[in-house]
This record gives structure tokens, sequence and C-alpha cells, in this order.
């Protein structure tokens, strides 16, 4: 099994060049193996001692076999497979834009771009068409993660809430409402004491890891929220920590930070700060 190598090594022209040899060689010598390849290539080939070859024959596993070997093609599929099979962490800021996103890259990265022509301007729709595809794959490990993210606050919530109506001695678990339904308007549904009587409260369930602290509030969310009032509450847990952190919201504490309609405008979404003072 060929060892993973890191993203600095894979992600170069030495790499890319490597691979580039070594199928040139696996056309020549179809029964050897990929270290079999590496071993003749560095016995008698000059080019392949300036080349990562270790790092190529990773990339080998990750890059299509009917990938092109010439030209722009070939560099622009090295990359793709990089990107969408390896995933860099620094692939997250692809959806920020062409531009935006390559300045974020050191020397070397930017360097590798250019020589894929993948930084034409203005680009051609090859170009265009090669940004958006793998752009989109980025943005959607993106969604992923936060999606585990969310998913992970809302297990936690649900341990939360177990521990707590176990104090309580209320013998109801509580229910994972946001796995069944998206728009239900809260994810947790639990229970609590009032007037002696047990009755049923609504969590809604954030994540965050920004700094500082705050969450987004989609308006169906409000919407339940404001309808339910008292029994209704909001869990945002900071991520960023080992352990994470859980600060609990009523609706009145984060309606001041509501915006309105105005005009035909309408709000859709809302960022809340979570400062110690909200």
């Amino acid at each position: 099994m060929i060892s993973r190598v890191p993203t600095e090594r894979l992600f170069s022209l030495p790499s890319f060049e490597g691979l580039k040899l070594i199928r040139k060689y696996a056309e020549q010598q179809p029964t050897l193996g990929v270290s079999q390849l590496v071993e003749l290539i560095e016995k008698i080939d000059s080019d392949g001692l300036s080349l990562d070859l270790q790092a190529s024959s990773y990339l080998h596993t990750l890059v299509a076999d009917d990938c092109p070997m010439n030209g722009l093609p070939f560099y622009q599929e090295c990359i793709k497979a990089v990107v969408i099979r390896h995933q860099p962490i620094w692939s997250k800021m692809m959806k920020a834009g062409r531009k935006r996103f390559v300045k974020t890259l050191n020397q070397d990265d930017q360097d590798v771009f250019s020589a894929a022509g993948l930084m034409i301007d203005p680009p051609p729709m090859d170009v265009v068409r090669w940004w958006d595809d793998v752009a989109g794959h980025a943005r959607l490990k993106n969604d992923i993660e936060k999606m585990e993210q969310a998913r992970e606050a809302e297990l936690l919530s649900i341990g939360y809430e177990n521990d707590r109506l176990e104090r309580l001695g209320i013998a109801k678990p509580p229910i994972w409402t946001g796995l069944d339904d998206n728009y239900a308007g809260y994810d947790v549904l639990s229970y609590d004491y009032k007037d002696e009587e047990i009755i049923s409260i609504m969590v809604e369930v954030k994540s965050t890891i920004a700094s500082p602290l705050r969450f987004y509030l989609t308006r169906n969310e409000w919407n339940q929220a404001s309808k339910i009032g008292e029994a209704y509450s909001f869990h945002i847990w900071d991520m960023a920590k080992e352990s994470p952190e859980l600060h609990i919201r009523t609706v009145d504490q984060i309606l001041p930070h509501i915006p309105s309609d105005n005009g035909k405008g309408a709000w859709s979404s809302v960022l809340i700060p979570l400062g110690a003072n909200h």
C-alpha cells in the first residue's frame, strides 16, 4: 500500500512531473507495479533525481487512469484530484472566488495554479467550468463538515436534556426532532415542570466555532420560537473548546437582535452575537 504524503509535497510540480514519468514508464513496462517503476526510474533516468517520486506514487492513486498526459489539462486534472480526493485544508477557501482564494496560498502553490493555466485573464470557458466544478466539490465538503458539527451539537443537547430530565425525575426521553423533520423549527423536544405539571419544551440547537461567538437564526426558527415563547430555548454549543461549552438563551434574550421587515424587504436569516451581556 502506498503511504499518504503531506499536501505540501503532493501539491507540487515535482510531484506532478513525477506522475507523468511514472505513467510513461508504466506504458513501457505494464507488468511492473508502481514501486518497481520508481526503482527503475531512479536507476536509469536522471530526470527522476529532481522529482518527488514518493509523492508521485501516491498521486498516481488519486488521478484517473485516463487523465491526459500532456499540456495544461494534465496539471488541471492533478490539481482537481488533489482537491477532491486528498482534500487539503486550504480547499475550503475555494468557494471564496478564484483570485481571493489563490491569494491565501503560499507562492509555490500559487505557481502551481498558474502553471496549470488556471489564472489566465480573461479565463476561457473550460477554465471557468474547471473552477466551478472543483469549487463545487470543496463547497460540498464544507457543507458536510458543517452538518456533522451540527449533528454532534444536537447529540450533546440530547445528552444534556437526558441528564436534566433524570435530575427532575421526569421519566420521558427527549426526542431528536431535527433528525426527522428539517422544517419543525426546533431540534429537540424535551420536557419540564410548570405548576407541578409536565409540559413540552422545544430546543433549537446551534453550533459554532466562530470567535467572537455568534450563530445564524432563520426566520422559520424565529417564527416557531416567538409563537412558543417561554417553552422554547436555544442551545448554542461552542465547538471550538476541547470540551464543547453550552450557552443557553431564552426567546426574550434573542428578541433584541431580531430585525424588522421594511418596505417590500423581508429578512430570512440573522446573525446573533453571543457575548457575555447578550
